[in-house]
């Protein structure tokens, strides 16, 4: 089983989600309320209690693995178990089950703020969780999920999940994370890893010294470049070698880099003021701190600050395996894509 669990301001936005005739039905909870804006005003009461609290809203998603089930009464006595456990025993909460996938899950939402006027504790509320579900999947005979932490996967966070919620469909964090996963399995060497996870339509992006020496591991799907340890200690280098792939700079280092303008010979540089260069858009990255465009340009990989080009983030990202020109200036860096000219 796997929870994910997401604070929020607003009750009647996620009550309209979950209670969507074409995704499910109630099965439990503790409220009289039937419609998404009965519930809603009925959570508002308890809100009354703390109306300080900026983010009232619990939700909070079982779900089981593919081709697992269990019915109505065990879904229900699963989200008075979880809650309860979770510290939500004063809480007012509905438990929803989805049928829309092919996996069985359960939403659970809650306040928290209880009746008595206290607010439930986050604290630790992730470890929490993982220490319950593995209570629930034991007492039920369900198949033991490892946590993120135990097989090096990062988990999403609450905004992807959120994102993926609303276009109902993964994030491509979890899509990536997916299709590595399927590679691996079918690698025995960085050559195969490399050439399965093109093959899926994920670009490989090593950092790559001139003598074949790899420092790192970035991987592109649909314009989104992540590195290995975004998505979690297991994707890196080091981590994929710890998966039973083997590399051998003789054997493995042309086909890693595709022979192409993917290979980093050297680290990642900003474009400089006055500079101008040509290459290709492999999509936007960011350092924690600012979002860059980067470009492939021969061996050498651009990054431009995507403030100083002042051009919207998603045409940025669409504009992904385009040629272009960079020209920097002192007002900023304009991008020249075929015959148009975006001055910025």
């Amino acid at each position: 089983m796997i929870g994910k669990q997401i604070k929020g301001k607003g009750f009647l936005g996620v009550l309209n989600y979950v209670l969507d005739q074409a995704k499910g039905y109630r099965i439990g909870g503790n409220m009289d309320g039937q419609t998404p804006k009965e519930l809603s005003k009925e959570f508002s009461e308890s809100k009354k209690l703390n109306p300080d609290l900026a983010k009232p809203v619990y939700h909070v998603s079982l779900s089981l693995s593919p081709g697992e089930k269990l019915n109505d009464f065990e879904w229900s006595e699963v989200a008075n178990r979880y809650m309860a456990e979770m510290g939500f025993e004063f809480s007012q909460f509905v438990a929803v089950r989805h049928t829309d996938k092919d996996h069985d899950h359960l939403h659970i939402v809650g306040s928290r703020i209880g009746l008595d006027g206290m607010t439930v504790s986050d604290s630790q509320n992730y470890r929490r969780s993982e220490a319950v579900i593995r209570g629930i999947e034991k007492d039920y005979g369900l198949q033991r999920v490892a946590p993120s932490r135990e097989v090096g996967r990062k988990g999403i966070t609450s905004g992807e999940l959120r994102k993926a919620i609303k276009e109902q469909q993964p994030s491509i964090k979890m899509r990536m994370q997916g299709k590595l996963d399927a590679c691996i399995k079918r690698s025995l060497t960085m050559s195969d890893f490399a050439k399965n996870v093109r093959a899926q339509g994920i670009e490989v992006i090593p950092n790559m010294a001139s003598t074949g020496r790899v420092t790192g591991l970035s991987f592109s799907l649909e314009g989104e470049i992540m590195k290995g340890s975004d998505l979690g200690k297991s994707y890196t280098f080091g981590g994929l070698q710890k998966r039973g792939i083997d590399y051998h700079i003789e054997r493995d280092r042309d086909v890693l880099s595709g022979k192409n303008e993917n290979v980093r010979v050297s680290p990642a540089r900003e474009l400089r003021i006055g500079e101008s260069v040509r290459g290709k858009i492999k999509g936007v990255v960011s350092d924690g701190q600012r979002q860059f465009l980067h470009v492939s340009s021969g061996k050498e990989q651009i990054l431009a600050p995507v403030q100083e080009l002042k051009m919207p983030l998603q045409k940025l990202k669409s504009l992904a395996g385009k040629e272009i020109t960079l020209t920097s200036g002192r007002v900023g860096i304009r991008l020249r894509l075929k015959e148009l000219e975006h001055d910025r």
